[in-house]
């Protein structure tokens, strides 16, 4: 069962993301189709070109988001049952054969965006509104302001390539490479625990410290210099039969 009205998604969400950035290009198609309509824009065939390539990348996003919602559990039935009808272009001919922009096709992209919203019950979406307002920090989009152009645009250009890194499958693990890695880090920690015991035990007669020491020798396969070690310390400090137990474990052939 779909449980996201159980906690409130954000921005950070594959589904949600995948929306807002549908939802930034809708945008921009809005504001190209303004320039498109104005016959004395100078960049009214620059903006058709960008619409073009626009209008399909939302409907990418809302697919992908859709994926991501009905694997959920998610009720995707309206955007399911409206897609298979909406336009593939945005582009239309007029009597005197130049082209404009369908404003069915922005419709359709608007009630799409719209229906998945809906699917996403746990989103605050006026939250999210705002902290990306926030985060833009630009009461208004102007022409003549490049750095507020710059800003939306790197905006924009994070979000897609955030979902996109997000998007990728993790790669396959090789167990056997991850034990082999496991193993030597292990004798590695080992190593250092050896060296600092040996100072440690020194010349004195400290039996925790010594059975440690002593153990750790032999599980490192030097158990040679645990016998040496356990003949020197009983010598010195006395009968200890886990020190010795250890010195003569049966170690594996060479």
């Amino acid at each position: 069962m779909y449980r996201d009205a159980a906690f409130a998604l954000d921005e950070h969400d594959r589904a949600v993301g995948a929306i807002l950035i549908g939802e930034s290009l809708m945008v921009q198609c809005e504001r190209s189709a303004d320039q498109i309509r104005d016959p004395h824009d100078p960049q009214r065939w620059r903006a058709m070109r960008e619409i073009q390539d626009d209008y399909p990348e939302i409907w990418r996003q809302l697919d992908r988001a859709r994926e991501v919602l009905a694997a959920r559990g998610a009720n995707t039935m309206a955007y399911e049952e409206m897609r298979p009808h909406v336009r593939r272009t945005i582009a239309s001919d007029t009597d005197d054969h130049a082209s404009t922009v369908d404003a069915d096709a922005l419709e359709d992209a608007r009630r799409a965006i719209a229906e998945l919203k809906l699917a996403v019950p746990g989103a605050d979406w006026k939250a999210i509104a705002r902290r990306t307002r926030e985060l833009v920090a630009i009461p208004e989009l102007r022409r003549h302001s490049r750095f507020a152009v710059v800003g939306i645009v790197s905006f924009v250009t994070l979000a897609v390539l955030t979902w996109f890194l997000s998007s990728i499958p993790d790669k396959k693990i090789d167990e056997r490479e991850l034990m082999r890695q496991e193993l030597a880090d292990v004798a590695s920690q080992r190593k250092v625990k050896i060296q600092y015991l040996q100072l440690a035990i020194g010349e004195r007669c400290d039996a925790p410290v010594a059975q440690e020491y002593v153990k750790l020798l032999v599980m490192d396969g030097q158990g040679d210099h645990a016998e040496r070690f356990a003949d020197r310390y009983v010598g010195r400090c006395g009968e200890d039969t886990v020190v010795e137990n250890w010195a003569n474990a049966p170690r594996p052939p060479r």
